[in-house]
């Protein structure tokens, strides 16, 4: 696994991070603005609700990437159908981006799963746009097609079509071994 910058670390999430990560997740919204893909975006965007974040600490679903003993980032986790393992977000604020916190937040993601029992990891994300599709590609996803949905993947795309340009969006899914180093 590689080695973060000096002061990084990832661990699991606590109640003292919410309000930090509400704000990484506002601030990494803020990349979005720019491409269109994203329908009417609010002046100050709210980032993921503070009460979701409280549930999936609770639930050991949530993972902090952190700066010396501040929260600058995280991976939201869930279960959807009958049991499958799915990322919700990945925020990094942009001031700590491009330091490995995002492949970081993901690898610790796959263990998580792993030690779970489960065999996949699933996420929805934009096609094309650099921190999205082709990132999470690099880091052995792959896309789902359109005829293998699972009909929580439906339900996903359906409640996100009144907010973002669902046409450029695509559901990929990566088997929890055999990383690449």
């Amino acid at each position: 696994m590689q080695k973060l910058p000096e002061g990084y670390a990832i661990r699991a999430a606590n109640s003292e991070d919410i309000a930090r990560m509400i704000a990484a997740d506002i601030a990494a919204g803020e990349l979005f603005r720019p491409t269109g893909l994203i329908y009417d975006m609010a002046p100050v965007p709210d980032g993921v609700p503070a009460d979701i974040l409280r549930a999936a600490i609770k639930d050991d679903m949530l993972i902090a990437a952190d700066y010396e003993g501040l929260a600058v980032g995280f991976i939201l986790m869930s279960l959807r159908g009958k049991s499958d393992f799915y990322i919700d977000q990945l925020s990094v604020d942009p001031e700590h981006g491009r330091k490995g916190l995002g492949s970081a937040l993901v690898r610790s993601c796959l263990l998580w799963a792993e030690r779970r029992g489960h065999k996949e990891v699933f996420l929805s994300t934009f096609r094309n746009l650099e921190w999205n599709g082709p990132f999470y590609k690099r880091l052995g996803f792959r896309e789902v097609p359109r005829r293998r949905m699972k009909d929580w993947m439906l339900e996903i795309e359906d409640a996100q079509r009144s907010e973002m340009d669902v046409s450029q969006r695509c559901f990929m899914v990566r088997k929890v071994r055999r990383w690449p180093r």
